[in-house]
């Protein structure tokens, strides 16, 4: 299958974007928020984005996690593995 202009690996955003672009965007909106040098409605409206994008990056590494999860018991014989990285 050939791959469309402009499209990167992984990307499955609903506007094209890849995991690491939007973690990218993510970490732009937090160093600007932290400046706290811009008016009120701008602050919420990156807010709101870094919300949206956050949500987003959760869901992917959820799904790959699944994915891997998936791949290491179709290995057969293979024992769960707990992923959880935030203990």
């Amino acid at each position: 299958m050939a791959k469309r202009t402009g499209e990167t690996r992984g990307s499955d955003g609903a506007d094209g974007s890849s995991f690491e672009d939007d973690l990218k965007r993510l970490e732009e909106i937090v160093r600007s928020l932290e400046a706290g040098d811009m008016p009120l409605e701008k602050s919420l409206a990156l807010y709101e984005e870094g919300l949206t994008l956050s949500k987003r990056c959760g869901q992917r590494l959820d799904g790959a996690e699944a994915r891997l999860q998936e791949l290491l018991e179709k290995d057969g014989g293979t024992e769960k593995v707990d992923l959880d990285l935030e203990k």
